[in-house]
């Protein structure tokens, strides 16, 4: 079985390290809430866009519900004392949403493995990475649905082992339109949920029972698929049509916002592929190039700055413990470890963990493809399919910890040295270069709430 049966000592044990994880990364980042403003300036753009509060601003169609979010409880605060800026409520409103989502996925992972520190440990690289840690605290789009997607993951992978899947499918479906409220893109995680609902017993949780396939389990994927549909139909056409005013004549279609013939309906609904600033990412001279964008991405995904005592940081295994090169180093073996390990221990792994291993693989392949295509140099980017990695990370550890026999005793320590080595790396690397030097003392104090300050401008200080 992926999920395992927690006795009534591990689930208390895991339930309250969940929620004091929430609740510790939700104090440290409410005590150094950043001032720090994206290259692009979309932070300052969705805050003027909630304090206009015009719907045709406020519901971006590429994900309608999270300007509302925030501005939803950026009302609930005022209504109850807040009379700070726009700005506060909507970090909060990331913050709260990603402190929560890092307990659920300790609490998870903790249930798939039944490995504490190992759930703990990378749980906490993952919290500690440069982009979730920036975009927990900033206002910007990828942090929550990054973690809804991987949520809707990690709840497809239950299927097999739910008891009323018509019901079970049904759910998905609803949590899946939710995530869509806040990211379009993530309309590609029903590949993986399809692959899930339609070849779960060509992987049986039983050992006893045998594979094999059925087309019944279409109907549970029309299940899914319908409420899935269903609700996000309904959610933009009466975003689209009743809030905003837009119609369905293509020839008496008008500009909004400097874009041509926005206000048809069809038309808004893809926006951002009309605006043909998104998906050049293959234009890249050749693979070379492309691949350095990625190499890029992923680096600003893991840690900032991208410079250290005004030196770039950069691999360099003839100086591995070098302050430049210790932490992209450290990556280095682990992106090594865990996909080469995965490779060469595919089959055993596949026999491990069944539908979870190539339902990761099909993840990780989809979301890598979406952000070579849409932008593969930015960080941002990489937030979503990094869920995916981190998954496999956690399947690879465990794995080669049940597997290890006689030399148990040192694989674990090893492998917990390097991942808790690590996340302490990123812990130091980023709060001492990216997180404290974007807070200013007086919001070290928890008073925040209760101040107007100044943010800081478009910042150069990543190259």
């Amino acid at each position: 079985m992926i999920y395992k049966r927690l006795n009534k000592i591990q689930l208390t044990a895991a339930i309250i390290t969940a929620t004091l994880l929430s609740l510790l990364y939700f104090s440290l980042n409410f005590n150094y809430l950043s001032r720090f403003i994206d290259e692009k300036g979309d932070c300052l753009t969705y805050d003027y866009y909630v304090r206009l509060g015009i719907p045709q601003y406020l519901f971006n169609p590429h994900h309608i519900g999270f300007d509302w979010a925030g501005e939803q409880l950026c009302k609930i605060m005022r209504d109850t004392g807040y009379t700070g800026t726009t700005m506060v409520a909507l970090q909060l409103r990331n913050l709260i949403f990603g402190s929560l989502c890092l307990g659920v996925m300790f609490f998870l992972f903790y249930k798939i493995s039944k490995r504490y520190l190992l759930s703990l440990g990378v749980v906490l690289m993952y919290t500690f990475c440069a982009a979730h840690w920036m975009y927990s605290q900033i206002n910007d789009t990828p942090i929550i649905h990054s973690n809804m997607t991987f949520l809707l993951f990690l709840a497809a992978l239950y299927f097999p082992q739910a008891k009323h899947k018509k019901f079970y499918a049904g759910l998905l479906g609803f949590w899946h339109a939710l995530t869509i409220f806040f990211h379009q893109s993530d309309a590609i995680m029903a590949l993986p949920v399809v692959f899930i609902l339609m070849f779960y017993t060509l992987f049986p949780i039983e050992e006893n029972k045998r594979p094999h396939f059925t087309f019944a389990n279409i109907r549970y994927i029309a299940i899914y698929a319908a409420v899935f549909c269903l609700i996000v139909v309904i959610a933009y056409y009466y975003v689209g049509i009743v809030l905003i005013g837009l119609d369905f004549d293509k020839e008496n279609a008008k500009a909004f916002n400097n874009i041509k013939g926005s206000t048809y309906f069809f038309n808004w609904l893809i926006l951002y592929a009309k605006i043909d600033y998104w998906g050049k990412g293959f234009e890249a001279e050749n693979t070379q190039a492309l691949f350095g964008q990625m190499v890029e991405g992923i680096s600003t995904y893991f840690y900032q700055p991208q410079k250290f005592q005004g030196k770039e940081v950069g691999f360099q295994f003839n100086d591995f413990f070098g302050a430049t090169s210790i932490m992209p180093n450290f990556i280095g073996v682990l992106f090594i470890l865990v996909l080469g390990g995965s490779i060469l221990l595919f089959v055993p792994m596949l026999r491990r963990y069944r539908h979870a291993l190539p339902a990761v693989i099909l993840y990780m392949i989809i979301y890598t493809i979406l952000t070579c295509w849409w932008e593969a140099d930015y960080r941002e980017f990489w937030v979503a399919p990094m869920f995916s990695f981190w998954f496999l990370t956690l399947m690879f550890f465990n794995f080669v910890m049940e597997k290890a026999g006689v030399i148990t005793p040192f694989v674990q320590t090893s492998c917990y040295a390097f991942i808790f080595l690590l996340a302490g790396l990123l812990f130091y690397f980023n709060f001492t270069g990216f997180i404290l030097p974007h807070s200013g003392k007086r919001y070290q104090t928890y008073t925040i709430t209760q101040d107007s300050y100044e943010y800081d401008s478009v910042s150069t200080y990543y190259k």
